[in-house]
């Protein structure tokens, strides 16, 4: 009988050292999943819109960073995607999170992604939530952590309002270009710094080694 609860103590005692690595792991496929899908799916509804109503840059909205020019843009890309709540400017949108913070642990202060006008707000079926703005140029022209002809940026938090709320983590931002949707450029995802490219590193290297540094 003695050796039997020994086997177990020890039996407990493994599991209780390796049981967070393993819902880690699982955590870490599971938002690996999300941007995949995420990245993909934004993909099919932008060659949709430029299938109907050609590429981003012959597009016709205005170019102001407000409401009104961000709904303009973002009303040829809503009809290819499956939305849940369609918020606009609303900034009780379901699944947006009161504030954000960068990889490195600081909060992110140089917009309020939930207040600000400029920014169009959606939930879609899976949970995801995403805010879009455009460039505030109809041709494409600006240029963004060296990319160039920019007509606008997506930003995910994979797993809507629910935390960390964090670049790199459970949020990530992506390019829309005149043809494609393609992840942020930045090159900043490891410890210490923002975590913008962070999407990037997850679609080339398929893990988030960078949260294990």
């Amino acid at each position: 009988m003695s050796e039997v609860l020994i086997t177990l103590g020890v039996l407990g005692v493994v599991i209780a050292m390796t049981l967070p690595t393993v819902i880690n792991n699982a955590k870490e496929r599971e938002t690996v999943t999300k941007v995949k899908k995420f990245y993909s799916t934004m993909s099919q509804a932008l060659l949709m819109a430029i299938s109907k109503h050609g590429y981003v840059d012959s597009w016709n909205f205005c170019e102001k960073a407000n409401a009104q020019c961000v709904a303009e843009f973002v009303s040829y890309l809503k009809p290819e995607l499956k939305i849940a709540y369609d918020c606009g400017d609303d900034t009780e949108c379901p699944g947006m999170a009161d504030k954000y913070i960068t990889l490195d642990g600081k909060d992110y202060t140089n917009v309020s992604y939930k207040n600000a006008s400029h920014f169009y707000r959606m939930t879609l079926f899976d949970g995801s939530h995403l805010w879009i703005r455009h460039s505030e140029s109809n041709t494409c022209e600006n240029s963004d952590t060296g990319t160039k002809n920019v007509c606008g940026l997506i930003w995910v938090d994979v797993n809507g309002a629910k935390k960390p709320n964090q670049f790199g983590n459970d949020v990530f931002a992506f390019f829309i270009l005149k043809d494609r949707i393609i992840p942020h450029s930045g090159n900043d995802c490891y410890p210490g710094k923002g975590g913008w490219g962070c999407a990037r590193y997850i679609l080339e290297h398929d893990n988030m080694k960078y949260l294990r540094n």
